[in-house]
C-alpha cells in the first residue's frame, strides 16, 4: 500500500452485533480508515443487494470485515436475510478470483466453550477476536496494522549467500560446533578441553590455505581475504571465553606463540623444503597480524587491562627463520607484519593503487564484524599498539629491526581519534592505566608516559600526517591532576 493512500474497508454484519460494529467502525474512521457501512452509505431508494455486491467487488475496497456472532453465523449458514445475500456474494468471491487476504472475520461472540461463532465458509480463515475485553486492544492493533499493511512482525530483508558456502575445500563447521560447546559448558575441565580442541582445529583449518605454488601478490591478497570467515570464528571464540574461568591474557600469549611458530614455518607444510619465498607463508603472517589487532580490539572493548598488560608485556619465544630452528625471546612487535607481496607487488597493479595501505584498507573497510570490530575500533587498536610500545620494558634477542617498534598500519583510518588518553587527567582513569602498564601509582605512570613520545618519522611516504603519540593528547603534568 502506498504511504499516502487512504485504506478503505466494507463491514458486513448482523443487527445483533451493533454493539461492537458501530464503535469499531467509528474508531477505524478516527484512525484514518475510510469505512463503508450500510447505516452511513446505503440511502433510501437504493437496491440493498446491488449495494452489497458493489462493495464486495469494488477494487477500491481494500478489506471486507465480516463481524461474526451467533446470529450472523446462523443466517450465513442458512442463507437467510441480508446476511444470507452477502454470504452468497462473499463466498463466491472468496472461492473465486479475489485476493484471499481481502476478507477478515471479526469475532464478536464465542460459545460457552470459547469457540468463536464463524460461518462455515470462512471457518478456516485467520480471524481477529474482539470478543475478549482483556485482549481487545491487542487484537484491534493487529487489525489496524493489517489494514495499513504494517504488520508487527516483518519478514527480514533477504541477505546474501554466505561466502563460506563456496569454500568447498574448507570445513568450518567443527569450529562453529566447538564455539557452541564452549558457550554451553559449565565445567572448568571440559572448558579447558574444548579450548585446546578449538586451537588445534583452528590451526588445522588455516593450514588448508597454504599454497606452495603461490606466485604473485594478488594471490596472496585474495587468499588472505578468503580467511575472514575463519577469523570470525576466532572472534566468536574470544567472546565465548568471557563465559569461562580461563585466564584470557595468558591463553592468548600461548595461542599467538603457537600460531606463529607453526604457520610461518615452511617445514610445517613441507619437511623437505630447502628454499623459502617471501610469498609462501605471507598469508599466515598477515592473518596473525590481523588476529593480534582484533584481540587488542576485543580486550579494549571490555576494558580488560589486566589481559592487555599480559599480552603486551609478555616475552614470546618465536622462530627466527622461515625454516624454523631455535626460538628466540622477543616481543609482540614480531606479530606486526608488512606484506611486501600485497603492498609492493599487487597494490601498484590494482585499482586501489592510490591507497596508502592496501592491508590497512582491507582490514578496516572490508573485514568489519559488528558490533565490536569496526573500522574505527580496529584502527584505534593498531594505533594503540604503537602508542604504548615504549611504555613496556620489552626484550628481543632477534636481530630483526621490526622487533623494535610497532608501525600502526591503520593509523590513517583512526585520524581524529584520541583513544581516551586525555582522560588520564582523572585519577580514577589513571588507576586503569596503572593496571595496563603494570605500575602501582601515578608517579610511576608519569615515568612510563614520558617514554611514549611523538616520532615524526612514523608516517607513510606521501602522507603529511605522522601517527600521533600519547603525549599528543595530554601533558605529563596533567596526568592524575583531577579526581
Amino acid at each position: 500500500m502506498k504511504e499516502d493512500k487512504i485504506p478503505k474497508v466494507f463491514i458486513s454484519y448482523s443487527w445483533s452485533s451493533d454493539g461492537i460494529t458501530m464503535p469499531l467502525a467509528e474508531r477505524l474512521v478516527s484512525h484514518g480508515v475510510d469505512v463503508v457501512l450500510d447505516k452511513w452509505d446505503l440511502k433510501e431508494g437504493q437496491d440493498k443487494y446491488v449495494f452489497m455486491e458493489q462493495c464486495v467487488n469494488n477494487p477500491e475496497i481494500d478489506k471486507v470485515l465480516i463481524v461474526c456472532d451467533k446470529k450472523y453465523a446462523d443466517k450465513a449458514n442458512n442463507r437467510e436475510g441480508g446476511v444470507g445475500d452477502e454470504t452468497a456474494i462473499i463466498s463466491t468471491e472468496i472461492y473465486g478470483k479475489v485476493n484471499q487476504e481481502k476478507f477478515i472475520p471479526i469475532i464478536a461472540e464465542c460459545d460457552e466453550e470459547g469457540n468463536p461463532y464463524v460461518p462455515t465458509y470462512i471457518k478456516t480463515r485467520i480471524y481477529v477476536n474482539l470478543s475478549d475485553v482483556t485482549k481487545y486492544e491487542e487484537e484491534y492493533e493487529k487489525l489496524l496494522r493489517n489494514i495499513y499493511e504494517k504488520p508487527l512482525f516483518k519478514k527480514p530483508k533477504l541477505g546474501l549467500k554466505p561466502e563460506w558456502i563456496e569454500e568447498d575445500c574448507v570445513n568450518l563447521f567443527p569450529l562453529q560446533d566447538l564455539v557452541r560447546q564452549l558457550k554451553g559448558s559449565d565445567s572448568v575441565r571440559k572448558q579447558n578441553v574444548i579450548i585446546r580442541r578449538f586451537i588445534d582445529q583452528y590451526i588445522e583449518v588455516l593450514k588448508s590455505y597454504y599454497n606452495k605454488d603461490i606466485n604473485d601478490g594478488q594471490q596472496v591478497y585474495e587468499t588472505w581475504m578468503t580467511t575472514k570467515n575463519v577469523r570470525d570464528y576466532f572472534l566468536d571464540f574470544l567472546d565465548a571465553l568471557l563465559e569461562t574461568e580461563c585466564d584470557i591474557g595468558s591463553l592468548l600469549c600461548e595461542v599467538f606463540e603457537e600460531l606463529y611458530n607453526i604457520l610461518t614455518c615452511v617445514k610445517t607444510f613441507n619437511d623437505k623444503a630447502n628454499s623459502y619465498g617471501d610469498k609462501e607463508c605471507d598469508v599466515f603472517k598477515t592473518h596473525i597480524w590481523e588476529l593480534f589487532i582484533c584481540a587488542v580490539t576485543f580486550l579494549r572493548h571490555y576494558e580488560d587491562y589486566k589481559s592487555l598488560n599480559t599480552i603486551l608485556s609478555n616475552t614470546y619465544f618465536l622462530i627466527d627463520s622461515g625454516f624454523g630452528g631455535s626460538k628466540k625471546p622477543t616481543n609482540y612487535a614480531r606479530f606486526r607484519h608488512y606484506s611486501r607481496p600485497i603492498e609492493e607487488y599487487y597494490k601498484p597493479e590494482s585499482e586501489k593503487k592510490d591507497l596508502l595501505t592496501l592491508m590497512g584498507n582491507a582490514l578496516c573497510c572490508e573485514r568489519e564484524k559488528y558490533p565490536i570490530y569496526t573500522k574505527g575500533t580496529m584502527a584505534q587498536a593498531d594505533l594503540f599498539l604503537y602508542q604504548v610500545f615504549n611504555g613496556f620494558d620489552l626484550v628481543s634477542e632477534s636481530t630483526a629491526h621490526m622487533d623494535n617498534y610497532w608501525f600502526p598500519t591503520c593509523y590513517v583510518y583512526a585520524e581524529g581519534e584520541m583513544l581516551g588518553w586525555d582522560r588520564m587527567k582523572s585519577q580514577k582513569f589513571c588507576e586503569k592505566m596503572c593496571v595496563l602498564f603494570g605500575v602501582t601509582d601515578i608517579e610511576e605512570l608519569k615515568s612510563i608516559m614520558a617514554k611514549c613520545m611523538y616520532d615524526q618519522e612514523m608516517h607513510y611516504r606521501g602522507s603529511f600526517n605522522s601517527a600521533p603519540a600519547i603525549l599528543n593528547y595530554i601533558k605529563i603534568e596533567d596526568i592524575g591532576s583531577m579526581k
